[in-house]
């Protein structure tokens, strides 16, 4: 067995760090999932109206009303598809936290490796998955990035936009930040609730805070007054740990509203790391808006012919006999498909 001295001799033991993998948009707002038998997504999604129904003259048998306006779209649902290499010094080489006196087999390290492999590529995809689900959340374009090359230098572009409009920007003397928002935080958040039921018909039951928004809005002199209130019933603060991200602080009742903080980070296309919730934003919003839709996979197999996959992950693997590796790939076609477009509210604070 080739053993690196100097990378282990002073660790017999090493103990594997994986930072934990959330799912909180993801599993809250868009649980359902859906496969295609085609690379084309084609889906329906609503803006909320209410027609009433017209009077009718008399003598007049009715009138011909229109059904509930939707609209369709397409799109070509964007691949996401890591891969890795296994070479013979993968294989004669020891493992990450395994024993410096192994015996293991280069047969059972390839085993353990391909499995391995498979569960951090699976993750890749869940972390790109909620990361799509965080950007139409934020009402933002889902802006896909097809790179073309290795060195990640080229690449073709797609948006995945469909239209959102419920969301506010607050500068200047509207901003949280500023003194003259004393006050007026409560009814800004009645406010956006309301307009989430005018155009889409359900109310938000949630109300999700990045730490900056929520430092202004505890802090403000209304709601503080709420909470000494004796027997307070318009807002009721009783913080709670979900889980290591997500932290319950409170309710407000005559809103029905759930309040929440949720601090987690990623690495974006850039490398930079990024909140999954920035700062200055709050997000009204319930469960269950929308669901995950996943095209077809296409390949070509080791028979030599092409093979297409209806499923969420498709794995594949080849071997370059000539070059003594093996290559093992995961491949994923996701799109969030909301139900109905205005069914919450953004709001950028400060």
């Amino acid at each position: 067995m080739n053993l690196d001295l100097y990378k282990t001799i002073t660790m017999l033991q090493a103990v594997r760090k994986m930072l934990p993998l959330r799912k909180f948009f993801t599993s809250t707002f868009f649980p359902g999932v859906e496969t295609f038998v085609t690379e084309d997504v084609l889906f329906d999604y609503k803006k909320g109206k209410r027609p009433m129904a017209p009077f009718v003259a008399p003598r007049v048998g009715g009138i011909t009303v229109a059904r509930d306006g939707h609209k369709a779209k397409k799109y070509t649902a964007p691949k996401i598809a890591p891969q890795r290499i296994l070479t013979i010094d993968d294989l004669v080489t020891r493992g990450m936290g395994e024993n410096v006196y192994s015996q293991q087999t280069p047969a059972q390290r390839q085993a353990q490796l391909l499995g391995t492999d498979l569960s951090e590529m699976d993750d890749m995809i869940a972390r790109r998955i909620e990361w799509m689900a965080r950007e139409l959340l934020l009402g933002k374009p889902i802006l896909v990035k097809g790179f073309i090359d290795r060195l990640d230098q080229d690449y073709v572009e797609d948006v995945i936009d469909f239209g959102f409009t419920n969301k506010i920007k607050l500068v200047g003397d509207a901003s949280w930040k500023s003194p003259n928002s004393a006050g007026k935080k409560f009814a800004q958040l009645k406010q956006w609730r309301l307009e989430v039921i005018k155009s889409s018909g359900s109310a938000p039951t949630m109300a999700i805070f990045g730490q900056s928004a929520w430092g202004d809005f505890y802090s403000d002199p209304e709601v503080q007054k709420m909470l000494n209130q004796q027997n307070a019933t318009l807002a009721l603060m009783n913080p709670s740990v979900v889980d290591e991200a997500l932290t319950y602080c409170g309710k407000l009742p005559g809103l029905g509203l759930e309040l929440y903080t949720y601090d987690d980070w990623f690495i974006d296309d850039d490398n930079v790391e990024q909140p999954y919730i920035p700062d200055n934003v709050v997000i009204l919003a319930r469960p269950s808006l929308g669901r995950f839709a996943f095209g077809a996979v296409t390949q070509l197999e080791a028979d030599g012919q092409f093979h297409t996959y209806q499923g969420t992950r498709v794995p594949k693997q080849w071997a370059d006999q000539n070059a003594d590796a093996r290559m093992i790939r995961l491949t994923s076609r996701p799109i969030p498909i909301p139900s109905d477009v205005d069914g919450w509210f953004v709001a950028e604070v400060s």
